[in-house]
């Protein structure tokens, strides 16, 4: 799955636009990244 079909998951699963959709999936690949260069442990 490339990030265009992860958006389009998520946007048919919560009922919302695709512009929307990606807007979440780039904020929460930022978090993760984010937690990541700190030295965070990410779990999924």
């Amino acid at each position: 799955m490339n990030k265009s079909q992860l958006i389009d998951k998520i946007a048919a699963d919560a009922d919302i636009s695709k512009a929307a959709a990606g807007r979440v999936l780039d904020a929460f690949m930022g978090s993760v990244s984010d937690a990541l260069k700190d030295g965070d442990e990410v779990a999924l």
